[in-house]
């Protein structure tokens, strides 16, 4: 099974960020396929490297790169989202994409997962 993840929310707007980031370490540890996830939206925060955190705050733009290395899943940003929201470039990890590629990978996904 291949599945996509689109995430909406920002790291600090509710706890659906954090929920999307542990289904997705969940899925890798019972071997299933992750085709990409994508952020957009109030999502591409996530691609925001240095924000300050605090103990309700969670940093989670390292923790997506940490986790999608290993695995070869693309982090992909909106690119109109980032172009909007975020002063400057994603971090390393993540690169920008259109809502072409998305489609192009909703396409040959199995399930699609929205947060």
């Amino acid at each position: 099974m291949k599945i996509l993840i689109i995430v909406n929310e920002s790291p600090w707007g509710s706890s659906l960020a954090v929920t999307a980031f542990r289904l997705v370490r969940a899925l890798l540890a019972a071997h299933v396929e992750i085709a990409a996830v994508f952020f957009r939206g109030d999502g591409v925060y996530h691609a925001q490297p240095g924000r300050a955190v605090d103990a309700g705050t969670p940093g989670l733009c390292d923790e997506w790169r940490f986790l999608a290395e290993p695995s070869g899943f693309p982090l992909l940003v909106c690119s109109s989202a980032a172009q909007r929201r975020m002063p400057e470039a994603p971090g390393a990890a993540y690169r920008e994409a259109g809502l072409a590629e998305l489609l192009e990978i909703m396409a040959t996904s199995d399930r699609v997962v929205t947060f």
